[in-house]
Parts: structure tokens; C-alpha cells; sequence
């Protein structure tokens, strides 16, 4: 099966590369091949083969297949930039280990596996690269990253594992079923560490590199926001219980979420910070699609994800990009970044586009839609209002940006290309040189073709809204999906007013 090729692969050079970390160039070497391999692996998935596993199995769907090339395109872009910048070794790893996750958990039929998976997914992820190296700060992130990540799968695997069960055997208060559902939803929030289990994913900013961090706070979170949006729509919506008050939590945390994450991110001193929150805001609105317990809601928040996860790497690239042209984050140091360098304002203007959008794209027009869907009245406008509060703090690094330089720290051609004197005596020095005198034009390249993608990703190209309109893996009915389920055919529970 394909997809298992692709987890493969992901996997096997996961372990070499973690084997090697010891090694620099090997570990480099081998990180980045693994990383193209699984964009290889990842073409080559084809949509609706299925393969049974017991009373479960895997199933693959065009919408796992975009998602893992888009993934995968995203990392390796992120890993050459990380390079550049000159990142942790080890990063490349957790790449391809949450790539492999990912994959894994949007083919597996059975959502408590899937859950599993997913949390797997995300520990490694800490294991990997929060591994203490005699600094405590490190230390004690990793430590609360794992605490978010265990928490939020012990939540999702009870609601699951409770839903789960033969529902015509079970009396249980309406309250219950409001209770799974919240536990799922909450479990998806402290993954994307929205507001307020924000604190983990603050610090993280402070010792994973940026090129790291939508690897671990969007993509990783991103797959299992996906299996929940299955499991609502097929185990909670068609409940004839009322869980208003629990929804309202869910709304509630998606709207402070876009919000104050997009306030946050303009008063930071740091541009890793603004991508920190702004990649929190983002998921406000996925956890805001949570909140639609409606089939409509379906295809545009898998089409939100999918823009989500690569404009914030697209973001984390120009950031990537600042540092390794400029030598700092600080907001208040980089007057003129855009006069300085063409190519990160290029990349910069395509990452605003992709993120906050412009009518008739598909990503603007799925977050609109989810607005409408949840919220109604005044409250509806004034969150899609929140939802561009991002042009907040783009407009903050845009007007640094044209503003007089009132220093200079690199050379006034870094941006551009250089060649280095041939040194046919060591072709080797020679290579070394080079890349280190382009370590800023390279990281701002991949920033442009990462801003690229996403302003194509966000346009609906690569038939993103017609894939994220296709039903979940299955297996019970001919075409290799499950079919919807009646709310008819479900129990009653004790208490409810059903008719």
C-alpha cells in the first residue's frame, strides 16, 4: 500500500538521522534525503486503496495524500532554511517523524487508533527536540510540551474510547455526551496551545528554532484536529442531546484565541514570538470549526487547515530569513529589512496574502464560512472582523521594514547570490565557503517559494477545497467509506427531550 511506503520511509529515516545526530554532515546528509524521499513517497500515494487490519484498517483519501505532500514540501523547504540558519541538527528528524504520524493517523479508520497515533506523533516530537543538554529553560519546555501533549491525548483517547462503545447498551445523562465532546475539543486546543493553555507553546519559541516551531505547534496538531472533525461529525452532531453550555466553551476559547493571539503577536519584541502567536490565532479557527456541529462545516475547515499549516511555515521561513540576513529578531532592529532585502519582502507580501486572504479564496472564503456557520448577529462580524487582525502586526513589520535603516549589520548585497574564488585544490572549502557567503540568500529563497506555495495553497490550487470535500477513511460501504449515521439510528439517553 502506498501509504505505508510513505510512513515507511518517514520513519526508517527518522531513526537513522536521530542514529547519526552525533555526526554533522552525515546527520545533514541523510536528514534532507529522507525529507525528499518523502515527497517522492507522498506523490505517490494513490487515493482510495484501503487495506484491513481486524475490525479496522487504513484507507487512503485525496485529501491525506495533499496533505502529506504539502507536509512534506513544508519541511524540506523548512529544513534547507533551518540549515542556513543554522538550526539543531536534530530538527530534520522531528520533521520526518510527525510527517510519518501525520500520515499514519489521517489513514487510520478507527479514530482511537488514530488518537493514539497522533499523541504518539507529538511525544516525539519532544523527545527529539527538547532533549536537555545541560540547559534548564530547555529542560523544563520539553517537560511542559510533553505534559500538553499527554494531557490533550488522555482527553481525546476517553472521549473516544467512551463513544465508542455499543450505544444502545448504555443509560447515560445527556451531560455526558456534552462532556466527550468537550474533552476532545479542549484536547485539540492544548495541542495547537490556543488560548488559554497558551503558556507551553509561548515558551517553546524561546529554545526551538523558528523553523521548528509549525512543525510541532501546526502540522503535528493539525492531523489530529482533522480525525476530531470526523469523530464530531459523525459521533456528536447527530446526538439528540443538547450541549449548548459545552459549546460555548469551545467557542468561547476559539474566539480568544483569534483575538488575543493577534494582540500578542503585535506588541511582541521578537518576530519569533509574533509567529509563536500567530500561529495560535490561526488555530483559533479550527477550533472554532469544532464548534459548527454541522456537516457544512466539513470541507471548509479541512480547507482552513490546509492553508493554516503552510502559510505559518511560509511565515516561519521569512522569519528563518531575517535572522540569517539581518543577525537579530528584534522587531525594533530591523528599519529597512524590506529596502535591504527584495526577495524577503517579496516573500513577506505573498505569506499576508496566503494568511489573511482576499475574497473568493478559498481559504478566505472557508474561514468566513465557519464564522457564519457557529456565530450569527453582531458577534459573527465582529469575530471575522478578529480573523484580520493579523494585517495588526504585518502592518507593524511592514512599516519597520520601509523605514530608513538607522543601521547596517550585513553587507548591502547580501540578498544576492555571491560566488566565491574557485579553489580547485579544495573543491570542498571551496563548496563550504560559498554556502556560508549564500546563507542569507538561500534562506530568503525558500521563503519566497514556501510564500509561494502557500498563497497557491490558499487560492485552492492542487484541488484542495474539492479534496477536503471528500468523506473520512472507511471501510464499510463499496466505495471504501463509511457511510454517514442517522440520528435516528442512535440511542436515546436518559434525560433527553427528544421526541
Amino acid at each position: 500500500m502506498s501509504l505505508v511506503v510513505f510512513v515507511v520511509v518517514a520513519f526508517a529515516f527518522a531513526g537513522a538521522t536521530v542514529a547519526l545526530r552525533a555526526r554533522a554532515r552525515a546527520v545533514t546528509i541523510v536528514g534532507l534525503t529522507g525529507l525528499v524521499a518523502t515527497v517522492v513517497a507522498a506523490l505517490a500515494i494513490d487515493p482510495g486503496q484501503v487495506v484491513i487490519i481486524g475490525d479496522g484498517g487504513i484507507a487512503t483519501t485525496a485529501y491525506l495524500r495533499l496533505f502529506v505532500v504539502l507536509g512534506s514540501l513544508v519541511g524540506l523547504g523548512l529544513a534547507v532554511a533551518g540549515l542556513a540558519g543554522g538550526t539543531r541538527r536534530d530538527a530534520p528528524a522531528v520533521t520526518l517523524a510527525i510527517l510519518g504520524a501525520a500520515g499514519l493517523t489521517l489513514g487510520l479508520v478507527d479514530v482511537r487508533a488514530a488518537v493514539l497515533v497522533a499523541t504518539a506523533g507529538g511525544l516525539f516530537g519532544v523527545l527529539v527536540t527538547l532533549v536537555p543538554r545541560g540547559a534548564r529553560a530547555g529542560a523544563t519546555v520539553g517537560i511542559r510540551e510533553a505534559r500538553a501533549v499527554v494531557v490533550a491525548g488522555a482527553l481525546a483517547i476517553a472521549a473516544t474510547a467512551w463513544m465508542g462503545r455499543d450505544m444502545s447498551e448504555i443509560a447515560a445523562q445527556p451531560v455526558v455526551f456534552g462532556l466527550a465532546y468537550l474533552a476532545f475539543a479542549v484536547a485539540v486546543a492544548m495541542r495547537f496551545g490556543a488560548i488559554p493553555f497558551h503558556l507551553w507553546a509561548a515558551r517553546l519559541t524561546d529554545v526551538v528554532p523558528e523553523t521548528s516551531l509549525p512543525i510541532l505547534t501546526a502540522l503535528a496538531p493539525a492531523s489530529l484536529a482533522v480525525v476530531a472533525l470526523a469523530w464530531v461529525d459523525a459521533s456528536v452532531a447527530p446526538l439528540p442531546v443538547d450541549i449548548g453550555p459545552e459549546r460555548a466553551i469551545v467557542i468561547a476559547i476559539a474566539i480568544a484565541s483569534i483575538v488575543l493571539a493577534a494582540i500578542a503577536a503585535f506588541v511582541q519584541d521578537d518576530i519569533e514570538h509574533v509567529l509563536g502567536y500567530s500561529i495560535v490565532g490561526d488555530a483559533g479557527v479550527v477550533v472554532l470549526s469544532l464548534a459548527a456541529l454541522d456537516p457544512e462545516a466539513w470541507a471548509p475547515a479541512r480547507t482552513w487547515i490546509l492553508a493554516f499549516v503552510v502559510a505559518r511555515s511560509a511565515f516561519a521561513a521569512w522569519t528563518a530569513g531575517i535572522r540569517a540576513g539581518f543577525w537579530t529578531g528584534r522587531v525594533a532592529d530591523l528599519r529597512g529589512w524590506a529596502l535591504r532585502s527584495p526577495i524577503l519582502a517579496v516573500a513577506f507580501i505573498f505569506v499576508v496574502v496566503a494568511s489573511v486572504g482576499v475574497p473568493a479564496m478559498a481559504s478566505f472564503d472557508a474561514r468566513t464560512s465557519l464564522v457564519d456557520l457557529v456565530l450569527e448577529g453582531p458577534l459573527a462580524t465582529l469575530v471575522l472582523l478578529g480573523t484580520l487582525a493579523p494585517l495588526a502586526y504585518y502592518g507593524r513589520l511592514l512599516a519597520i521594514g520601509l523605514s530608513r535603516p538607522d543601521r547596517v549589520l550585513e553587507p548591502v548585497d547580501a540578498w544576492r547570490p555571491r560566488v566565491t574564488a574557485p579553489d580547485l585544490t579544495g573543491v570542498r572549502r571551496w563548496l563550504s565557503r560559498t554556502w556560508d557567503v549564500n546563507r542569507a540568500f538561500s534562506t530568503a529563497t525558500v521563503a519566497a517559494l514556501l510564500g509561494a506555495l502557500a498563497l497557491a495553497t490558499s487560492a485552492g490550487a492542487f484541488g484542495g477545497p474539492e479534496a477536503a470535500a471528500g468523506p473520512p477513511p472507511g471501510l464499510s460501504s463499496p466505495t471504501g467509506f463509511v457511510e454517514p449515521v442517522a440520528s435516528g439510528d442512535l440511542p436515546l439517553p436518559v434525560g433527553s427531550d427528544a421526541p
